[in-house]
């Protein structure tokens, strides 16, 4: 069956996240994309999720930084489930999400 929307590019998770809180970020894009329909432009996805991890954490992410995120801490409890990790977002999600959308795109 032929993938429709962004939100397909989120599935599956990764097998390792940098922070307890990276899931609660990948989970909150990927229900952001539910309706958004491929082809998508990956340009346009990369600027979004660095406006929104921009919105949640007052900065783009950047490598060795840790980012603390206040909805995400209330989501589950635990000392360090608000933090997410710009090293993670940089170097893993964001160019894995770039090539998933890319296959998706051609799909």
């Amino acid at each position: 069956m032929k993938a429709e929307f962004v939100a397909c590019i989120f599935e599956p998770e990764p097998v390792q996240w940098g922070l307890r809180g990276d899931p609660f970020l990948w989970r909150l894009l990927k229900e952001r994309y539910q309706a958004v329909e491929l082809p998508y432009p990956p340009n346009v996805l990369r600027e979004e999720i660095l406006h929104i991890f921009a919105d949640l954490t007052g900065e783009l992410p950047e490598p060795g930084k840790h980012y603390y995120v206040d909805q995400f801490a209330k989501t589950h409890v635990g000392m360090s489930t608000g933090w997410i990790c710009g090293d993670f977002w940089q170097a893993t999600a964001i160019p894995l999400l770039m090539e998933r959308l890319e296959q998706a795109n051609r799909s």
